[in-house]
């Protein structure tokens, strides 16, 4: 990424020594190799007791020891290794920057794609015709043109690869882009001894084909990283930046009012600081944090917190947590730290390459150094130790992941499902506990009449547009389960918003009054006592009651309805062997109701979470077994940044969207379970992938030593083993029930 534009001096550093743990911005790093070489360095600094770095967020979390540690010698190492150490960046800055470096890499991978096309157009011709084209002096006049062609893909387009791979290097830990490097450096070299010596066999064709590749997977490193920062940027931007002190004459900066301080919050405005209510009360959606929709009563004395909704009238609340110590606060600390995790076969094919790289450069030494020994002179014994470097090359390594997700990724997606990167698919495929959000994700999220209860001569329809035309134009979460979505405010109707009801006097002078049964009874209209709810979903439900001129028409049963089909998916996952747990902000009483509704034992129910209770619940599930979070609130975006996999399903908050790796689009909960068998399918071919590469490698190389591959075949073989991979990628997976007993990796 771009250099850092703000770096903390060595002074400030040292300042903030006693506080034993940071967390800093790392700006310059390009790929999770440079974040895995980052925190060695970090780690390696005297005093430091823990370090973890984020590509995805770019950013280092850091522990150590006050009475030991010397962070000077930590902006040191990281200086040294070519990154900048930084304050924590706001989440719009990483987002332009993370932009910035997009369209770099968008230009590269052009000029890339560009130039490689006529690179591969020449190297067709040359294997097509390879008695026309071979050692003549046209087939060495295209395969000069050839090495033109590629120079602008080495020189721009991979440059970022060649920094990456010193770096990496340095740091002891080499990654794809090191051995990429290598290889590309190596078929470079090997095609200019041949054309020096007037031959036509040239690599330009496998360099491009290289360097593209590892481009496209980096524009999707790149493009989960955005997901990352977006993801806390909407979480942000939901809390507002202005609060109005009482004792001021406007809005300050929120960032400037202190705890004690009395600010005022009108009715439908966001509450932008902690506190307790001092004068007044309201109920407030509490929504951003809970996730439950059903509003709540706050009377003086009680708690709000930033980012909850002020519902129904003016308060004033006395500010208890400073902007930096607020819940929200917290939970954007935790999304942070919770960013960034990489899948097993990720960290796999990593670590094959960091064997592969001092191995294949060993090996080439010993080649030259032996060959030349035994009699096979200088430039011979180059050539095969330069055609060990180039067959050690990762082409099938650094493919196999990668097309393996983009040909599943195209099938999850035409059945409305989006994997983000290639390590969500694969961690999708070794899930075994699903953790389940209640609100929104197996309900629908939103009140919804469940039962009318209307009284004698009074029809369910006249009760219904009575209480739709009270509530028309309201935006309150009880107001849009009554209205009629055709319906609009009618002119000449009068209509007053209290803080448990509406009042509404139409043109003929009559009142209708719609709101709960203790406001109904203070203003001394009588409601009778109902019997017994007709069903168990009404039986927890809140009752709205309709009056007219102080006569009692009915009522609603509001309740949260299920979403379609989210029983018989339970059902359906929990044969699968997949083990399920609700885990929701919502009380006990009414979280046990649709527990039991959709089919799951009461000790499998979590209730009253906040969101970073939701994240150590999946920490502990994580202890056991993979484990996805599946939500659809802002308050859920903890609990997904922490799983393996985060979930976000159909009708999900922005900014549970941007947390999430795999993203329901359309079709429920039933479309989750069919995209979690394709995931399965899918990590078990990228495993598969993975074999056949290194089984190329480990009967390539000892042949490239004795000399039986010449360089020219090494390219074909390199060629014919990525082809391989790609044909095992795209290969089609027969659609069926996925039984538990098909899955070996799922946990026990």
């Amino acid at each position: 990424m771009s250099t850092a534009t703000a770096t903390l001096s060595r002074s400030e550093m040292a300042a903030l020594a006693p506080a034993g743990r940071g967390l800093f911005s790392i700006e310059g790093m390009w790929c999770p190799s440079c974040a895995a070489a980052t925190e060695r360095v970090i780690a390696r600094v005297p005093g430091v007791t823990r370090a973890r770095v984020s590509f995805a967020t770019g950013s280092a979390l850091v522990d150590w020891d006050p009475d030991q540690v010397d962070l000077s010698g930590l902006l040191r190492a990281v200086e040294r290794l070519g990154y900048a150490i930084g304050p924590p960046r706001a989440p719009e800055e990483t987002v332009a920057a993370i932009d910035e470096e997009i369209n770099r890499l968008g230009l590269r991978l052009a000029v890339a794609a560009f130039f490689g096309m006529w690179v591969m157009v020449l190297a067709i011709m040359r294997y097509l015709e390879p008695a026309a084209l071979g050692h003549t002096p046209v087939g060495h006049t295209l395969s000069i043109i050839a090495m033109g062609l590629v120079t602008p893909v080495v020189g721009f387009s991979a440059a970022p690869f060649f920094v990456a791979g010193w770096r990496t290097l340095r740091a002891g830990i080499p990654g794809m882009d090191a051995l990429v490097s290598i290889g590309v450096i190596g078929a470079g070299v090997l095609s200019v001894i041949e054309l020096a010596q007037g031959g036509a066999h040239v690599y330009a064709d496998t360099m491009v084909m290289l360097i593209v590749l590892l481009s496209i997977g980096r524009m999707v490193e790149m493009r989960t990283v955005r997901r990352a920062a977006t993801a806390i940027g909407a979480l942000e931007r939901e809390v507002p930046e202005r609060a109005f002190p009482v004792a001021g004459d406007g809005p300050v900066d929120a960032g400037e009012v202190a705890v004690g301080t009395h600010i005022q919050v009108p009715a439908g405005a966001r509450v932008p600081l902690d506190g307790e209510l001092s004068e007044g009360a309201t109920r407030v959606d509490a929504s951003l944090l809970t996730g439950e929709s059903t509003p709540v009563s706050i009377a003086p004395g009680g708690a709000v917190h930033a980012g909850t909704i002020n519902l129904d009238a003016p308060v004033t609340v006395r500010v208890t947590a400073a902007v930096g110590d607020r819940q929200i606060d917290r939970i954007l600390g935790r999304m942070v730290e919770m960013q960034g995790n990489r899948s097993e076969i990720t960290r796999l094919a990593d670590g094959l390459a960091r064997v592969l790289v001092p191995g294949a450069l060993a090996l080439a030494a010993a080649v030259a150094v032996m060959g030349t020994a035994l009699g096979l002179g200088p430039e011979a014994s180059l050539l095969r130790a330069l055609s060990v470097v180039v067959i050690a090359c990762p082409c099938a390594l650094s493919v196999a992941v990668p097309v393996t997700f983009l040909s599943f990724a195209e099938r999850a997606m035409g059945r409305g499902v989006l994997f983000r990167s290639p390590a969500t698919m694969e961690q999708a495929g070794q899930l075994h506990d699903l953790l389940i959000d209640k609100t929104g994700t197996l309900t629908r999220g939103e009140p919804a009449v469940i039962e009318a209860v209307t009284a004698e001569g009074v029809a369910e329809s006249e009760l219904r547009a009575l209480a739709a035309e009270a509530e028309a134009g309201i935006d309150h979460p009880v107001a849009r389960a009554l209205q009629d979505p055709a319906q609009g405010p009618e002119h000449g109707i009068h209509r007053r918003r209290e803080g448990r009801g509406v009042i509404m006097t139409r043109p003929d002078g009559s009142e209708v009054r719609v709101g709960s049964r203790r406001w109904l009874h203070e203003a001394g209209v009588e409601v009778p006592v109902l019997a017994t709810p007709s069903s168990q979903a009404a039986s927890g439900a809140t009752r709205i009651h309709v009056t007219r001129d102080g006569d009692w028409l009915g009522c609603f049963a509001l309740g949260d309805p299920l979403r379609p089909a989210a029983a018989t998916t339970v059902e359906s996952l929990q044969a699968r062997g997949f083990r399920l747990r609700m885990v929701t902000g919502d009380s006990a009483a009414p979280a046990r109701r649709v527990a039991a509704a959709v089919g799951l034992a009461e000790d499998a129910v979590e209730a009253g979470c906040r969101p970073e209770e939701k994240a150590d619940h999946v920490l502990a599930a994580q202890a056991r077994a993979p484990t996805a979070f599946i939500g659809d609130g802002i308050n859920d975006s903890v609990a997904m940044a922490a799983a393996d996999v985060g979930v976000a399903i159909d009708g999900a908050s922005h900014a549970a969207t941007s947390s999430a790796g795999l993203v329901v689009a359309r079709g429920g909960l039933p479309a989750l379970a069919d995209a979690l068998g394709l995931a399965r399918s899918a990590r078990r071919r990228m495993r598969q992938n993975l074999a056949l590469a290194v089984v190329y490698n480990g009967a390539a190389i000892p042949l490239a030593v004795a000399g039986v591959i010449p360089p020219s075949a090494a390219a074909l073989a390199m060629l014919a083993s990525s082809l391989s991979v790609m044909a095992n990628a795209a290969r089609r997976r027969k659609r069926s029930t996925l039984r538990p007993d098909q899955d070996s990796t799922r946990a026990p």
